[in-house]
């Protein structure tokens, strides 16, 4: 971090002088202050130092923040090498320049498995993010039984895949160096599978009440566009005959996905791209639908090779 240096950054920012800006809220490892008054810094969308932020706000948990775009208020304070801000508000921004395209709507692969009645509301800043509010107040979802949050681990900046896991409030490929982060192994918290982590951590339910969906509904298809493997989810509010089929744009059946009776419930399915020969079919755009009470819905996937 030698970088930012301290005599160049703080010209002009004095002792007690008001703070406002939206940024990235980053943690800080190795620093010159050696206090609390920079565990972690701020910068822009170019990835630009802003200053050095101080975590003395002990009523706010900044890592629900972290690496998150953000408004903060606050005030500079000295430090031993440096000047810091002691944060007095922190809210989630969506006024973000370079936002992200992302696949699918972040709240059509989510849940809130500790609020289920909470808003999700979608968010583009930085990555594709699925926020949770109850009463207009953001909310920290819990984990599923079975699922461990992964959200905010560094597991290095390797290209390799390490597996699939629950990163905000969803199941996501997860790639770094190892499993193992800040001396934790995180093996067993990783699914061979999108289809394994979905249904162990996206269907609700609890002991002798089980949560059910209010409607039939089908996602949008995960990842999409996708080579070869991608995920279709739905929601069936009560028993139901499904019938979920791939077609081509000419309207010719390639795939029977689903076509049996089923519990109500959150449910997935994948589509590997192949016909019901188990042959692969030839890169292009693709209709899925599915059928399920009086239920119906089409929507479109893209196959890239």
């Amino acid at each position: 971090m030698q970088k930012y240096l301290p005599l160049l950054l703080f010209i002009g920012l004095a002792w007690g002088q008001n703070f406002s800006a939206q940024g990235y809220l980053r943690n800080l490892g190795a620093n010159i202050c050696m206090e609390h008054c920079s565990a972690y810094y701020f910068e822009d969308e170019l990835g630009n130092f802003i200053n050095y932020i101080s975590n003395d706000n002990e009523s706010i948990n900044f890592n629900h923040y972290l690496n998150r775009f953000v408004q903060i208020e606050g005030d500079s304070i000295s430090c031993t090498e440096c000047v810091g801000i002691s944060v007095s508000s922190i809210d989630i921004s969506f006024n973000c320049e370079f936002s992200v395209n992302c696949f699918a709507d972040p709240c059509s692969i989510s849940n809130c498995y500790s609020h289920p009645t909470s808003e999700c509301i979608p968010n583009y800043c930085g990555s594709c993010w699925s926020d949770y509010y109850l009463d207009g107040e953001l909310i920290q979802c819990g984990v599923p039984e079975g699922c461990i949050d992964l959200s905010g681990i560094d597991f290095g900046l390797c290209d390799m895949v390490l597996g699939i896991g629950w990163i905000n409030n969803q199941c996501e490929y997860i790639s770094g160096c190892d499993w193992i982060a800040d001396s934790v192994d995180y093996t067993e918290a990783f699914f061979t599978s999108m289809d394994d982590c979905q249904q162990t951590c996206m269907v609700l339910h609890k002991e002798n009440d089980p949560l059910l969906p209010l409607s039939y509904i089908l996602f949008s298809n995960y990842p999409n566009p996708f080579n070869p493997i991608t995920t279709l989810k739905y929601d069936l509010p009560e028993d139901s005959f499904v019938d979920i089929t791939v077609y081509d744009m000419l309207g010719n059946v390639v795939n029977n996905l689903v076509n049996k009776n089923q519990n109500s419930g959150s449910k997935s399915v994948q589509w590997d791209a192949t016909n019901n020969q188990g042959e692969p079919v030839s890169a292009g755009v693709y209709l899925y639908s599915i059928e399920a009470g009086e239920y119906r819905s089409t929507k479109k996937m893209v196959l890239l090779k």
